[in-house]
């Protein structure tokens, strides 16, 4: 196979009327992407930034609450017809967990399939291990590589992107695979930016239900027991 190296970023192009910030848990702090560093970071491993296209605060419309409502409907109604709740059984069908993760579990025939946004089809299922066993969580979905993530719910829908510190391997400019070794990968490109994703959570996450951070407190962990599907 031929080793394909590109070292400039594959994230969306950096547009007007498009917004990031640093990721934290408090309070995002929306700058035009034009004018935002988005280099990869050199005192960090991975950095996380959000984007949006609202960066004033707004509140949703009804008409995006009902589009947030919807996927989520949706999406647990595909968790129940598959069985995904059932972590053996989201293995069986092909979710396998993400290189240089814990929680992120991947389906490489959803990730290639060109599909955006499709709750039946979720690029990412996500589990956390309670200590007795692994539980669901959420999904995750990713945007096709250089494309924004379609905010279908306003501003309620903040998706996100990784800037890393090393050259990494992403399998079909989607997927993180791997680490690069001399500037060069044996499946995929050689990337320190990744594409654009977005979680939908079916609990009820203090961030919100598409919230970007994943550090959970080992209370609510133990409480996805009692999640019912």
């Amino acid at each position: 196979m031929i080793l394909i190296a590109l070292v400039s970023p594959v994230g969306a192009a950096d547009e007007p009327g498009i917004y990031v910030s640093e990721f934290t848990a408090i309070m995002p702090d929306w700058r035009p992407v034009v004018e935002v560093d988005l280099s990869p970071p050199e005192a960090q491993a991975m950095v996380i930034f959000e984007v949006t296209r609202y960066p004033d605060p707004v509140e949703p419309s009804a008409a995006q609450i009902a589009a947030a409502g919807d996927l989520w409907e949706r999406a647990r109604a595909a968790v129940v017809e598959r069985g995904w709740d059932d972590f053996e059984q989201a293995v069986a069908d092909g979710f396998e967990l993400m290189f240089g993760d814990d929680n992120h579990y991947a389906n490489r025939d959803h990730v290639s399939d060109g599909r955006v946004l499709d709750p039946e089809r979720p690029e990412f299922l996500i589990y956390y291990d309670t200590g007795t066993s692994k539980r669901l969580a959420g999904l995750m979905f990713l945007a096709p590589p250089g494309e924004h993530g379609p905010q279908i719910a306003g501003p309620m829908t903040v998706w996100h992107f990784h800037l890393w510190k090393r050259e990494v391997c992403l399998w079909r400019e989607l997927l993180l695979d791997g680490l690069a070794e001399d500037g060069a990968c044996a499946d995929g490109i050689v990337a320190q930016r990744s594409p654009e994703m977005l979680h939908l959570w079916f609990f009820d996450h203090p961030q919100g239900m598409f919230a970007t951070g994943m550090d959970l407190e080992p209370f609510q962990i133990r409480q996805l027991e009692d999640l019912e599907f």
